[in-house]
Order: structure tokens, then C-alpha cells, then sequence
């Protein structure tokens, strides 16, 4: 024993002895039956095994790979309760039965006489609204007269200023009062009355429907100073009307009026006009009023409009709205 270990102490490079070889040789069965005993004793540990582990683990052993687990079901979407409620869409709010802007005209007003005569004005209108609830207003007018003799005059006709108040404007009801101041300024005889002249006035509009309103006005005008020549004046009008917006920009307008001449004749002047008018951009209209025309007489005419309208649109309207009928005659 203590050879042995002498042996095993020796440096690599040193001659072993037969001796020691031959112990080596002796070692190597030994060596060999310990391996044998330890394989025989796992074998016997093998066979003492459960039958069904044995199986699990021949199985494991195998190189087949494993089946795959099924997949979890995807996770039910979380439940939501009732969000909050979306505000309806408000309706685009209807227009105000009557709203007074800013614009400038240029219309030709003709009216032919039974006996023969006519009268034409062709008349520069401008309307300066302030805001909505206030605008003024400047008629000049260039006329020309003819009589049954045929003879004619032209000139500059009696020049009209008027402000308009709307009092109430709601979009299903309207309320403008105001009131016309004529001067005597005709430059001919035939051309103007011949008499300053104040006529108040009041004009109510109601919203039938959406696109179409009704519409009525009442004036009354008294003369004073002026040419002591010609006849006092005294009148009243009421002027029953409507205004029907069309597709495309167009609207309709039926205008009845009517005349009584409380100092002189006729004491009755009927007038029916159908207007029909065009938004030919956001700024430009267009429009026309024939018509006819009967007195108390007998006598009768027919009447013939026609103008152009350049709006000028304050910043909060989106576009300029048919005309109102009753604050643009």
C-alpha cells in the first residue's frame, strides 16, 4: 500500500516500474467488476420502478416533442357602461323674420297713365343698416314725366329719407317702425308732389314656414310747407304681402297694396305686384315687379320694376337674405 502511493506521488517524466505495471493491470478488473456492480444494482432500481412511471418516463425519453397545451381563451373584451350622452346636433337656427342690412340699389321704377302719359324715375336707393335693429335710408330719384299733350319733363324728383327700427325680431315674428320724410325737391312740376311730406309707418312680419313669410304694412302720410299752390296731402296705405324663399337663391314675393286719398281723387288706388327676384352671388341681386294698377275712377295702368342690389353683409351673417319686401318699398 505504501508502494502504491509512492508510485502515484512520482513525476510524470519518471520510469514506472514492472511492478507497478503490473499493479495497474491488477487494478483495471477490479475496476471493471465496480462499474458491473453499479450497473446491476440501477438496473435492479429500474425494475422496482411503477410500471406507469416507467411508461412517463420511456415517454419523456422519446424525441417526439409534446403536444401543445390548448390556448387560453382571449380575455372577454371589458364591459362598458353607458358613456356619456352625445348632445343632439342643434338645427341651424331659422333666420330673423326680418333683418335690416346694408346695400345699395339701382332700380327703374315706370308707371304708364291711361290717358296716355307715364312716369319713369330711375332711382338711386342706399340703405346703411347699424346693426340689425337700425338702418337709414336715401332714395334720389331722376324722373321723366310725360303727359297727354305729350310734352315731357325730366329732372331730379322729391328725394326720400327713411330710418327703420326693428322693435322685436325673433325668427317667427318681427316688428319695424319708422317713417318716410319726402322734400319737395322736383325740380319740375310734373316730376313731384310739390309738398314736404311725413309718413310714419309699421310693418309687422310673421314666419308661416321656414322659406315663406307674411308680411303687412300701414302708413299714413301728411304734407306740410312746400308749393301753396298745389293740394294738401293726405293718404294711408295698407300693404298686405309675402315673401316665399325658393331653392337656388330665388324667392317670390306677391305685394297688394292699397291707396286711399283722404283730400283729393281717386280716392282709391288698388296697385298688385308680383315680385321675382335672384341671388346671383353672395353679394349681387337681382329682381323684377310687374304689375297692374286701378283706381276708383276706372282708370288703370300697369307698373314695371326693376333693379339691381350690391349687398354689403355685416361679418356675422354667413350671406345676404332674400330682401324684406315691405322695408325695401
Amino acid at each position: 500500500m505504501q508502494a502504491h502511493r509512492v508510485a502515484q506521488a512520482r513525476p510524470a517524466n519518471r520510469t514506472v516500474s514492472p511492478c507497478g505495471r503490473r499493479r495497474r493491470r491488477a487494478a483495471s478488473p477490479a475496476a471493471i467488476g465496480l462499474v458491473a456492480l453499479c450497473s446491476a444494482r440501477a438496473g435492479a432500481a429500474a425494475d422496482r420502478v411503477d410500471p406507469a412511471r416507467r411508461a412517463e418516463l420511456a415517454e419523456l425519453a422519446s424525441a417526439q416533442p409534446a403536444r401543445p397545451l390548448p390556448l387560453p381563451p382571449p380575455p372577454a373584451p371589458p364591459r362598458r357602461g353607458p358613456g356619456p350622452r352625445t348632445a343632439p346636433t342643434p338645427r341651424t337656427p331659422a333666420p330673423a323674420a326680418a333683418n335690416l342690412s346694408t346695400f345699395l340699389e339701382l332700380r327703374d321704377d315706370y308707371v304708364s297713365r291711361g290717358s296716355g302719359g307715364f312716369y319713369n324715375a330711375t332711382v338711386l336707393r342706399g340703405d346703411y343698416a347699424f346693426d340689425r335693429s337700425f338702418a337709414l335710408r336715401a332714395d334720389v330719384p331722376l324722373a321723366v314725366a310725360s303727359g297727354p299733350d305729350g310734352r315731357r319733363d325730366a329732372g331730379l324728383g322729391d328725394v326720400l329719407i327713411r330710418p327703420l327700427v326693428r322693435a322685436i325680431g325673433t325668427p317667427r315674428f318681427a316688428l319695424v317702425v319708422g317713417s318716410d320724410l319726402v322734400l319737395d325737391s322736383a325740380t319740375r312740376r310734373a316730376l313731384g308732389s310739390g309738398k314736404n311730406q311725413v309718413a310714419p309707418l309699421v310693418q309687422a312680419y310673421v314666419r308661416v314656414a321656414r322659406p315663406a313669410r307674411l308680411g303687412l304694412q300701414l302708413q299714413h302720410a301728411v304734407s306740410f310747407g312746400g308749393d301753396p299752390r298745389r293740394d294738401d296731402i293726405q293718404t294711408s296705405v295698407v300693404r298686405p304681402f309675402a315673401i316665399v324663399e325658393l331653392p337656388r337663391g330665388f324667392w317670390v314675393s306677391p305685394d297688394q297694396s292699397f291707396h286711399f286719398n283722404h283730400r283729393g281723387a281717386p280716392r282709391v288706388v288698388s296697385t298688385s305686384v308680383l315680385e321675382v327676384g335672384a341671388e346671383l352671388s353672395e353679394r349681387v341681386q337681382v329682381y323684377v315687379d310687374p304689375g297692374i294698377q286701378v283706381d276708383s275712377r276706372g282708370g288703370g295702368g300697369w307698373v314695371l320694376t326693376g333693379a339691381v342690389r350690391w349687398a354689403f353683409p355685416q361679418r356675422s351673417r354667413g350671406h345676404a337674405a332674400a330682401p324684406c319686401a315691405g322695408a325695401g318699398e
